[in-house]
């Protein structure tokens, strides 16, 4: 494109006539015009070749803002702070198990749910906003990289906030840290439970009677879904623990699982030996104590109840209950019977029996103790050995504490009851006791069926 030299309007290159005035183009204008385009376009060309560095120079700068302010807002402490924040505010477990999990420390969401619960009741959003914006911002200055902690309304530490490197070299990375205490239980009986934490099933064995950790776990109330099994059966629960409810780096753990325990009542049974007493459950015997729980039980399966004991060394046994699985409640009463007819008749003979030979027994004991005692002073058994079974527990026993010189003195037992089956004789008597006590002692004889040659075979307290 070039000008007219008369009036300036634009001609296409080598164009002779003017479209807009008319004028011829002779051979020396159009020279003249070629060589004036020329150096305009080399005017133009310098001039862009200035402008376009400076152009991109601007460019990179506005760019290279852009990017600080995006990674600001995703990087800087208190985008971090906000994050936070906002993953608990809106309930986001998943994001916030993120943040809060450690090396050391895996949080999953059910622990996350428990501690967005926990802040907004023990700590109150608008307080924990507050406290996670000033700890930041304190933080941040600092040259240290001490931690800083929010705390609940009880003083409870529920976030700990630390300074780790930097990001992007122009940044603080801050760490986010939930503390951690460790959930205890303590079984009456030997239990393994069952449940799920850090997204896995967990199996812990605990032995009865013994402080058994379930895990670590951030602040927050916990009801586990867990299922325990005990010698007694499997069951079904939950096992429930509040930070709220520990002052120290354990949390006590509360059980609530689906059980039943069984209260006996015996009826029929006052000429039964207390002693003997035995209930017995699903196969399984247990020694009577009189308003004494026995469990727990799943109610999820019925339960077959039965009693026995012994009158006069005779076993009687009660009916036998089976209580449904309906019935089976938290504390289940049951009532068990016993022919009392039937072990008092029992009773009244062997009674009349024992006076048959009581004075027999009593002569028996009376010789008894007199030579024990001067085998005792003399240290020599032969005295004794005579009254005593060869060869028992007894007979070896009484040979070793003679032989010893000890000094002891025996008192003649006082015989309250004797019971007789074949050839033995059950003597229960009150005398001084081994401690110096005295009370109730118990001896086994053997002898004739009317009391005669009789010889100790065992002794107990």
């Amino acid at each position: 494109m070039q000008k007219c030299p008369k009036c300036g309007g634009n001609m296409r290159n080598g164009q002779k006539l003017c479209r807009h005035c008319g004028y011829q183009v002779s051979q020396n204008d159009s020279e003249k015009m070629t060589r004036a385009s020329k150096e305009g376009n080399k005017t133009t060309n310098i001039s862009a070749r200035k402008i376009i560095p400076w152009g991109i120079a601007f460019f990179i700068i506005i760019l290279l803002i852009i990017i600080f302010f995006l990674l600001k807002n995703f990087n800087s402490p208190e985008a971090q702070s906000e994050i936070l924040i906002n993953a608990v505010d809106n309930n986001d477990t998943q994001k916030l198990a993120t943040l809060l999990s450690t090396q050391d420390n895996s949080v999953d969401e059910n622990e996350a749910k428990a501690y967005t619960k926990y802040i907004k009741k023990e700590v109150g959003m608008k307080n924990f906003v507050n406290d996670v914006n000033s700890q930041i911002k304190q933080l941040n200055k600092s040259e240290n990289k001490e931690a800083n902690f929010v705390t609940a309304k009880n003083g409870e530490k529920v976030l700990r906030i630390s300074k780790n490197g930097r990001r992007y070299f122009l940044f603080n990375n801050m760490n986010f840290t939930a503390p951690t205490k460790e959930a205890i239980v303590k079984p009456k009986y030997d239990t393994k439970y069952k449940f799920k934490a850090d997204d896995k099933e967990k199996t812990v064995i605990a032995d009865k009677n013994k402080a058994t950790s379930l895990g670590h776990f951030i602040p927050g109330s916990y009801i586990l879904e867990a299922k325990k099994e005990m010698a007694n059966g499997q069951f079904n629960g939950e096992l429930k623990f509040n930070f709220n409810d520990s002052n120290n780096e354990t949390i006590e753990v509360n059980e609530d699982f689906n059980e039943a325990h069984v209260l006996i009542d015996l009826s029929g049974a006052s000429e039964i030996d207390k002693r003997t007493l035995k209930i017995k459950i699903n196969d399984k015997m247990f020694d009577y104590e009189k308003a004494k729980e026995i469990g727990p039980y799943p109610k999820t399966k019925e339960l077959t109840i039965s009693a026995e004991g012994q009158a006069k060394k005779k076993t009687f046994k009660s009916s036998e209950t089976i209580v449904k699985t309906d019935n089976l409640k938290d504390q289940t009463h049951v009532t068990l019977n016993f022919d009392s007819d039937e072990i008092k008749t029992y009773v009244e003979k062997k009674e009349k029996e024992e006076n048959s030979f009581r004075n027999k027994v009593t002569n028996f004991f009376g010789k008894y103790t007199s030579a024990l005692n001067n085998a005792y002073s003399q240290s020599d058994f032969k005295v004794i050995s005579s009254y005593l079974k060869k060869d028992t527990e007894s007979y070896k026993e009484t040979k070793n504490n003679v032989t010893s010189q000890t000094l002891t003195y025996f008192q003649q037992p006082q015989i309250t009851e004797i019971v007789k089956r074949g050839k033995t004789f059950y003597v229960t008597a009150q005398t001084i006791k081994s401690d110096g006590q005295y009370g109730k002692v118990d001896y086994q004889l053997e002898g004739n069926d009317n009391a005669s040659n009789l010889k100790v075979v065992k002794y107990s307290e």
